[in-house]
């Protein structure tokens, strides 16, 4: 059939009526025995659905042609699953696919026909079967519960596990994705919420991400096409690596949203007397685990050679939920992080990209990250006695309304912090914010800025407030001290008008 007839066939669908029309010849084709007429109705529908989806899929829904689809998934020719995972793939576009509950009563069908296909070597069956199952994760209205139990839920995530661990690229890839929108609260409220099942998903998903990135690591590609095949293999890294990170980042928020859960906190059915492993609080110290042994050294290797505003977003958020998956190590999650220099990491992502109004979003992300790791790391100070509630709430103002309007590079922020200039309240708190996150950075042994550099800035600062007779917030000027301290000149003196100007302003 060429496109024309095609074509004058697809109008007729909805116009004709009776056994003549389109729908229900095909529907008899695949109710056929024939194995050769079956796969030809699939590709006819296909084909039909490509021509015009929104104005043929429901004609074929309401022919029930969906029903008999799913029940050929169970059939032995690859042919025909590989056509009828295409065709169901195109009427998962009309939410009347949805609406009829079609992929209720057939989500069982597609897991195991999953769990067969991946048996098979068919590289093209695997990623097309994987396309409709992430189709049907991500665009199932959330009132209408796909997992009816949780032995179909834990099926389901057994089939994604063998599949993101294959050895064929684009198929692990395909199963990251269908990972993440399975990774939603709907999908797995299925009492009980089996987080051994999850983590264990999850570990192979990092793990064959890390494994991924340590291959491309490995070679060593010769010839005058090496430089393009290195570009190549990077930017094919990024993209397995961002969407492993968005994988895991939907593991952190089903973590997050089950916290209001007190039906999902662990297994009701698991022995009192039994080893709480299977528990959202085992699940949550795993994905701090995981982030810090597999998710922060990935990323940190692909900073070595690119960044990528979009990964990064999607990290810095995984690193600000972490902060409340798990509370009770929050403020040592900070310290590690500041340690290993994310303050000065954060500062220069905010400086390359969001300058200007380009790059809202992620601009938002690091300022969060930071305010909070901020705070987390003042509420649980290295050396001296924590601050009062009264000064983390003035601290905790002064840092959400300035941080976001950091986006200079430390020569300017520098600069900035020693301009003697009048300031307003605005630019002020943005000084205040420039100097609480040197100090937090210097703290924790992250000195990004010379000494000497650092020192003259904070003089000029200080100066400044006692010229505009200013009293800055206690934790600021406690933070000026402690870097006069540590950046003063060899003969441990400081000089005599800064000396005069701490009495005036203290």
């Amino acid at each position: 059939m060429n496109k024309d007839e095609l074509g004058e066939s697809a109008e007729n669908i909805e116009g004709s009526s009776g056994d003549t029309s389109l729908p229900l010849v095909l529907k008899k084709l695949l109710l056929s025995r024939d194995e050769t007429l079956q796969v030809a109705s699939a590709h006819c529908i296909t084909a039909v659905l490509v021509h015009s989806p929104a104005k043929h899929a429901p004609a074929f829904i309401h022919a029930d042609i969906p029903e008999f689809l799913f029940e050929h998934l169970s059939s032995s020719s690859e042919m025909l699953v590989w056509s009828s995972y295409n065709c169901l793939t195109l009427l998962a576009e009309e939410p009347l696919f949805f609406s009829k509950c079609h992929t209720v009563y057939g989500i069982e069908a597609v897991v195991r026909s999953l769990q067969g296909s991946l048996e098979m070597n068919n590289t093209e069956l695997h990623k097309q079967g994987l396309l409709l199952f992430t189709e049907i994760l991500t665009r199932q209205p959330e009132e209408i519960k796909l997992f009816t139990n949780s032995a179909m839920c834990r099926d389901a995530g057994r089939a994604l596990q063998e599949a993101v661990s294959s050895p064929v690229l684009e198929v692990a890839a395909e199963a990251v994705k269908a990972t993440s929108a399975f990774l939603r609260k709907d999908h797995q409220s299925a009492p009980p919420v089996q987080y051994g099942e999850l983590q264990s998903l999850l570990e192979a998903m990092l793990n064959r991400c890390a494994e991924f990135s340590q291959t491309l690591l490995n070679r060593r590609p010769l010839g005058h096409a090496s430089s393009r095949n290195s570009e190549k293999a990077i930017l094919q890294r990024g993209k397995f690596l961002l969407s492993t990170l968005e994988g895991f980042r939907s593991a952190c928020r089903l973590a997050i949203e089950f916290q209001s859960e007190p039906s999902a906190q662990e297994n009701p059915f698991t022995a009192p007397s039994a080893k709480k492993e299977d528990t959202l609080e085992a699940f949550s110290e795993f994905l701090l685990s995981a982030c810090d042994s597999l998710c922060i050294p990935m990323v940190m290797r692909h900073l070595e050679q690119t960044t990528h505003p979009a990964l990064m977003e999607v990290f810095l958020s995984i690193l600000h939920s972490l902060f409340v998956i798990v509370p009770h190590m929050k403020e040592k999650f900070s310290k590690k992080l500041a340690a290993s220099s994310f303050i000065r990491l954060t500062l220069e992502l905010k400086a390359r990209f969001c300058s200007s109004l380009s790059h809202s979003a992620l601009n938002q992300v690091c300022s969060n990250f930071l305010y909070y790791m901020c705070l987390n790391l003042l509420s649980a100070p290295e050396k001296t006695g924590p601050p009062s509630e009264e000064e983390l709430s003035a601290v905790s103002e002064l840092l959400q309304h300035g941080l976001p309007q950091i986006s200079s590079r430390s020569p300017e922020s520098l600069a900035f912090l020693s301009d003697r200039q009048y300031m307003e309240g605005a630019a002020r708190q943005r000084q205040y914010c420039i100097l609480l996150l040197f100090y937090l950075a210097y703290i924790h042994e992250d000195r990004f800025v010379s000494e000497a550099e650092l020192f003259e800035a904070v003089q000029s600062f200080l100066l400044s407030l006692q010229d505009q007779g200013e009293r800055p917030p206690l934790v600021v000027f406690k933070a000026s001290i402690y870097l006069l301290a540590i950046c003063q000149d060899k003969d441990n003196t400081l000089h005599e008008q800064l000396h005069s100007s701490l009495i005036s302003i203290s």
